[in-house]
């Protein structure tokens, strides 16, 4: 885009901003068809004690796998209903996600089927362990991104953090590697990632968990840290020497068909940080967040909580669209203060997108 064409985007931006619309819908919606997984991590924000997902599995009953682990799902007609009043809407991009494990649904096959169909842009973040050979060459080459979480370096790791049995690594990576080919022989643009989370339990596998990443045939692997219940204190023994690693990963493994992206840093500046110094929260306005128990949140970090539950709608209750552009949610929005979260994982893009709409910002002709 000319740089007059950004700024006739910004002044758009504005307008809409102005006029109490900003956007008409979100880009994307993070939708969570199952709340069960199979697995049970040990650094999962909804499976943590005493977290900001604190109602997470609150009066549910619990799946016999796992901890704090509910058995719920969205029905398969209100999944496939939900995902048409989505496009209806005019969302762009629809990221399956947990909660869960969204191949734990019964129906997830023909619930990812229908967001293609539909038109949307899908995407997928999974553990990668119960995948078809149907859903690893036919559904998933066609999503737009796709990210497993290993989050180790070998077996026992990952056995130990993800409280799941030694041959299960072995599982992920068969099938990271089969959609990996796939991709290749149908040359299709999905891009293909791998989620590390690093955790005092994995950070000296670093260097292992990437050569792996590397050789799933992945296109790059993204160091992140978990949000623990407290603080950033936890990481203070290792940050250097977890960073180190990082880099060391970086210059072995980089190239032209393989990226490091290096997110360790800001996920610990953002528990450093606590609450944000900005009043508006932007973020809600483009990415909103569908809860396997089919209720309205304003991000992942506030899922299953009174405190991120949208205008107490249901979406059980009222279709995605008639919701969306109901006085209800526009008051909800208007009303909510960014400093009332205790965190925030996206304090960046709330900055960058609060300078864009800001009529006062200096130097507006060079985004």
């Amino acid at each position: 885009m000319s740089q007059s064409g950004i700024y006739s985007e910004l002044k758009m931006v504005r307008w809409y901003a102005k006029e109490g619309h900003l956007p008409l819908v979100p880009k994307q919606v993070e939708l969570i068809i199952s709340d069960e997984c199979n697995e049970s991590c040990n650094f999962c924000a909804f499976r943590l004690e005493d977290y900001t997902n604190t109602n997470f599995a609150k009066g549910v009953e619990l799946s016999k796998y796992g901890h704090n682990n509910p058995k719920r799902m969205i029905p398969r007609d209100r999944a496939l209903s939900l995902i048409e009043e989505i496009k209806r809407a005019g969302v762009l991009g629809l990221q399956l996600t947990g909660g869960g494990e969204a191949t734990v649904h019964p129906y997830h096959e023909e619930i990812f089927q229908r967001g293609l169909d539909v038109g949307l842009k899908c995407s997928l973040v999974s553990n990668g362990l119960r995948w078809s050979e149907k859903l690893s060459t036919e559904i998933l080459p066609r999503f737009s991104w796709v990210r497993v979480s290993i989050d180790a370096g070998h077996t026992t790791t990952y056995s130990n953090m993800r409280r799941t049995p030694a041959s299960s690594l072995q599982k992920v990576v068969r099938n990271v590697s089969r959609l990996a080919g796939a991709i290749m022989d149908q040359e299709s643009d999905c891009v293909l990632g791998i989620g590390f989370v690093v955790t005092p339990d994995n950070w000296e596998e670093i260097i292992t968990g990437v050569s792996l990443a590397k050789s799933t045939g992945a296109k790059y692997v993204r160091m992140s840290a978990f949000f623990n219940p407290e603080n950033a204190k936890p990481f203070k023994s290792f940050w250097r020497q977890a960073k180190n690693l990082i880099a060391e990963s970086k210059d072995r493994y980089e190239d032209g068909s393989f990226k490091v992206h290096d997110l360790f840093g800001d996920r610990l500046q953002d528990l450093v940080d606590g609450r944000p110094d900005f009043d508006t929260c932007s973020y809600q306005f483009y990415t909103h967040f569908i809860g396997g128990d089919l209720k309205p949140y304003r991000c992942c970090v506030t899922s299953y909580s009174d405190h991120g539950h949208i205008a107490g709608a249901d979406y059980s209750k009222v279709p995605f669209d008639v919701f969306w552009k109901s006085e209800e949610r526009k008051k909800d929005f208007k009303n909510f203060k960014a400093p009332s979260c205790i965190r925030c994982q996206f304090s960046n893009k709330n900055r960058a997108m609060q300078y864009i709409i800001n009529e006062t910002a200096p130097h507006e002709e060079f985004p």
